[in-house]
């Protein structure tokens, strides 16, 4: 019995581990020139939900599920594992996070604050994270 309550205090404690350290987990508004191509109040907050994440954006909720590290590459084959680019998608965006002034060069972008959002009709939009 005492083995069982351990076992699943140690497991509530590395899912709270791993959900604080999910790397997306965050509130997040456009930065710079993306500003300009969302409203004032524009504001995305993402958190941790089952194997995902849940985004929400001006009311809206869409589930966002990982990429696996082939599905990265696929997508962004010139980066390399120490930009550390973690990523998830819905049926509607992408969200990423990688270390701060990783370029794309074939997308013509470099993060310069870690986080971004690429929507398949609008391109790759800069985020900063707010909390």
């Amino acid at each position: 019995m005492i083995r069982r309550a351990v076992l699943l205090a140690a497991a509530l404690c590395a899912a709270g581990i791993a959900h604080a350290a999910d790397g997306l987990s965050g509130t997040y508004q456009p930065a710079g020139d993306a500003g300009a191509a969302f409203p004032a109040d524009a504001q995305l907050v993402v958190r941790a939900e089952g194997r995902g994440w849940l985004a929400m954006f001006r009311g809206e909720g869409l589930a966002l599920l990982p990429l696996s590290a082939m599905e990265q590459h696929g997508l962004f084959p010139d980066i390399g594992p120490e930009a550390r680019l973690q990523c998830a998608y819905s049926r509607a965006f992408l969200f990423c996070r990688v270390s701060p002034g990783t370029a794309f060069p074939d997308k013509n972008f470099t993060s310069t604050t870690g986080y971004f959002t690429a929507l398949s009709d609008n391109g790759i939009f800069e985020m900063r994270r707010v909390d």
